[in-house]
């Protein structure tokens, strides 16, 4: 039975609902475009500072009702309501298990028909579905320690944990550390492979928070 989390609630196991169709939108591309008399077409702004930004995407699920009868219908209907209509929350889907969208809940509708109760869900999420857990990597450094850090396609800045002094180079950027948290403004992971080299003696953590589409 394949069910979505909502939040801590289990659309089966908590509500009795059966999916029965879902519809997981792309998220539209927020374009940015310039008409110039005397050129074809358009001249197109939309990656010119920096990555191509997104607008939110609409995820819609559409549930029966099993063992509910016919009297506890609106019952039901208002408990599902309390528990997650208008709220943000985080989703996950059965077939998905290790990604979650973070978006607001509206518990659409709820239609009757006969003894089968019908609930249309729908969430306004981010564009960008999140890795379920955080990347992290611990690594004890003694001399010098190069790091390919692999990245879904959102950038992130890392933060870094260590116990002692380091230096971190990232491209052309050189940074010294001490024992404690860091995060590097101009240390921006891309999607794909990073490169980066630390020196010194101490154990180093990264952490980063991976979102693709």
């Amino acid at each position: 039975m394949k069910e979505i989390l909502f939040g801590e609630y289990y659309s089966y196991r908590d509500f009795s609902l059966v999916l029965s169709n879902k519809t997981i939108e792309s998220p539209q591309i927020k374009t940015s475009t310039v008409e110039i008399d005397g050129m074809d077409g358009v001249f197109d702004l939309t990656d010119y500072f920096g990555e191509v930004k997104y607008k939110n995407r609409k995820l819609k699920f559409e549930f029966s009702t099993l063992n509910v009868s016919m009297d506890e219908f609106l019952n039901h209907f208002s408990k599902i309501q309390n528990a997650i209509h208008g709220k943000m929350m985080k989703i996950v889907l059965d077939d998905d298990p290790t990604f979650y969208y973070m978006g607001r809940v509206n518990v659409n509708q709820w239609k009757s028909d006969r003894n089968i109760g019908k609930v249309v869900i729908e969430c306004d999420c981010e564009p960008y579905k999140y890795k379920k857990y955080v990347t992290v990597i611990t690594e004890q450094i003694t001399t010098r320690k190069d790091f390919v850090l692999l990245n879904l396609r959102k950038s992130v800045v890392p933060l870094f944990k260590s116990n002692g002094q380091l230096t971190i180079t990232f491209g052309s950027q050189i940074y010294s550390i001490d024992s404690g948290k860091y995060t590097l403004d101009d240390v921006v992971l891309k999607e794909g492979k990073n490169l980066l080299t630390v020196e010194g003696n101490a154990t180093l953590t990264i952490e980063y928070q991976e979102r693709g589409l």
